[in-house]
């Protein structure tokens, strides 16, 4: 989850950005390209899929508006696509991080986001069961679209899947399980109202599995250790 402002002081990176767009599906970059440009997010959702030879895929990341994504070595490790229609902006990395002494601390932030991604990314995928997963996966997607309770999910429920390392019928089955305790609303296929963010949390870190209706609404605002991104004041509930 990398973000940057949008503006630069460097003219010569400037002149190395362009703005393109993709419709729903594309593909922005192959898996095995040369990594020689960058990426950010104007508006859309873009996903990042690494593909297995058995024809397998793990949907490494989500990236949303202001999002940056392919800062890699010299090849892409994964191929990126179009989840909604996008808007990007493509910066070359002929210029690398050449920058003013007064944009070194942006420069750093990136950095420190990347490694945030990439441990955020193994946290989600070390939790145990189902329904932390999927839990943390809601929290996680909650705060970075805004802090909203109500969220209108771009990817279907196989890119989810795909995502947390299970089958569409276990993500299907546990956003049902988690409507039926009154924890989260499925208003449709991917639309979805939080309703107790805080029971969300604990199951996100495996404190909730035998949490009961009375217990959930002795359940003060807490916040998720393994989700610093998300923390309690994150919804206006």
């Amino acid at each position: 989850m990398l973000r940057l402002s949008g503006q630069t002081a460097n003219p010569a990176a400037r002149h190395t950005q362009t703005t393109l767009k993709f419709r729903k599906g594309e593909i922005i970059y192959a898996q095995g390209d040369p990594a020689s440009d960058w990426y950010q997010v104007v508006s859309g959702t873009v996903r990042t899929c690494f593909l297995y030879r058995d024809g397998h895929r793990q949907l490494t990341g989500f990236y949303y508006g202001g999002d940056v994504f392919g800062i890699e070595a010299e090849k892409f490790r994964s191929s990126a696509e179009a989840v909604t229609p996008v808007t990007l902006t493509r910066r070359s990395k002929a210029i690398g991080f050449a920058i003013p002494a007064e944009q070194i601390p942006e420069a750093s932030s990136i950095l420190q986001s990347a490694l945030n991604h990439a441990q955020s990314c193994i946290s989600l995928l070390g939790r145990r069961t189902a329904n932390e997963r999927v839990a943390a996966f809601l929290l996680a997607t909650a705060w970075r679209i805004g802090g909203r309770d109500s969220l209108n999910l771009p990817m279907t429920r196989a890119d989810i899947a795909d995502h947390l390392g299970l089958t569409i019928h276990t993500v299907s089955r546990t956003l049902s399980e988690l409507a039926r305790r009154e924890i989260i609303n499925l208003n449709g296929p991917q639309s979805i109202t939080i309703c107790n963010p805080q029971l969300l949390r604990l199951l996100a870190d495996g404190e909730g599995r035998d949490s009961s209706h009375e217990q959930k609404d002795q359940i003060g605002a807490l916040d998720c250790p393994t989700l610093a991104m998300a923390p309690a004041t994150a919804f206006g509930r």
